[in-house]
């Protein structure tokens, strides 16, 4: 039985009323003279452990950007000195308040205590609350922009599902999950703030996630999915899932203690730092797969840009190299389906699996509007030649040159490529282009 009071009551100026978010739709705010979303009107409520801390903050620094992003880093109790002076570079921390309950609900609370927190901390220009945790790598261009649809004056709960069907089984496949990150509006946190006390008193013994889950759909708000969140609920190599990435920005990543470092030859913090390197120059176009074809020696070419690409010796159509090769395992071993998408099988046949190549470096022509990324190739499996297509052998390729155009538009549809002739025949070349009309990836 609850006795207490777990927070103080709301600051009744910061209350919406309903005709003031049940307006205009997202379409139509600019009209009423409202500036789009953008970094200044999000705060990150980024639930931390002084446990994690020390290892963590590495993946939360590369994206954090100090003076322009708004949040903290919340911990249970006080860094110590193996964590002071605190970094610069890092969100500031904030201590989660003591509260009266006893410890068998502590944790379960900690999440609400840092909205709330959060809450009093944050501006009146905030319109989104961002809650993640600190394992989170976030690609806040891309993350501003997805948030930029909505009209944050309404209620929105904006948020991914897990990669695994046991996840999502056990908790909610309509459920964001924290790992990878979910949004909040501002009205929507009014609201769940308002009626905490209830549904905690309600769902006790629940955590977390699956609590904010409860609490808004009991208030009438369901989950809006972003494609781009990524929660990872994953094991071992990552790599076929992100060089098939849906056609759509990359918002976040997660789990990297868990998942093989994303790049080989690299630690995991080196992987998270190299992958940030093509995100400082086009965030919109990273891991998005543009595929073509080299016809003359029945190769397929499938690039993954800023992060990988593939050669495969066969022609395969889109439907088919759109399906992520399955490098990676469940996070429970359970009965087939695993994951909430398709996937391809590992295999020994050539023809099948592809040379595969990992970025290497980034150089953009400002003049020219134009950005070359190369990839380096991977030490190749021991595969014999594949003979069904005239042994047109890749071996020979040991790196890929991509062009591309800085200014790219997601929402414009996929774009296409051409494998361009070079003179070295150790280089491949690619250049991404507009799709033509009705044109054939097949």
């Amino acid at each position: 039985m609850i006795t207490h009071k777990f927070f103080a009551p709301l600051d009744p100026s910061f209350s919406f009323s309903s005709s003031s978010y049940d307006s205009a739709p997202s379409a139509a705010l600019q009209m009423t003279g409202e500036s789009p979303t953008d970094i200044s009107h999000l705060f990150f409520v980024i639930v931390g452990s002084t446990k994690t801390w020390r290892y963590r903050r590495g993946y939360i620094e590369p994206w954090w950007r100090p003076n322009i992003t708004t949040g903290y880093v919340f911990l249970e109790r006080p860094p110590g000195r193996d964590l002071l002076p605190w970094p610069n570079q890092s969100p500031p921390f904030s201590v989660n308040k003591e509260s009266f309950i006893t410890n068998k609900f502590k944790t379960q609370i900690r999440l609400f205590q840092s909205l709330h927190e959060s809450f009093k901390k944050a501006s009146k220009e905030t319109r989104w609350f961002v809650i993640a945790d600190d394992d989170t790598l976030f690609f806040l261009d891309n993350l501003v922009e997805a948030l930029d649809r909505y009209d944050h004056k309404k209620h929105y709960y904006i948020g991914m599902n897990s990669e695994n069907v046991w996840s999502n089984a056990i908790f909610a496949f309509d459920m964001g999950y924290g790992g990878g990150g979910y949004a909040l509006s501002y009205p929507t946190v009014v609201t769940l703030l308002n009626k905490m006390e209830e549904c905690i008193g309600r769902y006790l013994g629940v955590y977390s996630d699956l609590l904010s889950f409860r609490c808004l759909a009991d208030l009438g708000i369901d989950l809006t999915l972003e494609k781009g969140i990524h929660q990872i609920d994953l094991h071992g190599d990552i790599s076929g899932l992100l060089s098939a990435h849906p056609q759509c920005p990359l918002i976040s990543l997660h789990h990297f203690d868990v998942i093989d470092p994303i790049f080989p030859g690299m630690n995991r913090q080196q992987s998270v730092n190299h992958l940030m390197k093509t995100a400082q120059t086009d965030q919109s176009r990273v891991l998005q797969q543009t595929i073509c074809y080299q016809r003359g020696n029945n190769w397929s070419v499938s690039v993954s840009w800023g992060y990988s690409v593939h050669i495969y010796q066969s022609i395969f159509p889109r439907n088919h190299l759109k399906r992520p090769l399955e490098t990676f395992r469940p996070w429970k071993d359970v009965r087939i389906p695993s994951y909430t998408f398709n996937t391809r099988r590992v295999t020994n046949d050539p023809c099948e699996m592809p040379r595969q190549f990992f970025f290497d470096t980034i150089v953009e022509d400002k003049n020219q509007s134009m950005v070359t990324t190369m990839y380096k190739m991977r030490p190749a499996r021991r595969l014999p030649p594949c003979l069904l297509n005239g042994n047109h052998s890749a071996r020979n390729i040991s790196e890929v040159r991509v062009i591309a155009a800085t200014m790219h538009k997601m929402g414009e549809g996929i774009e296409c490529c051409d494998v361009q002739s070079v003179d070295s025949t150790e280089t491949l070349e690619v250049k991404i282009r507009a799709c033509h009309k009705d044109e054939v990836l097949a």
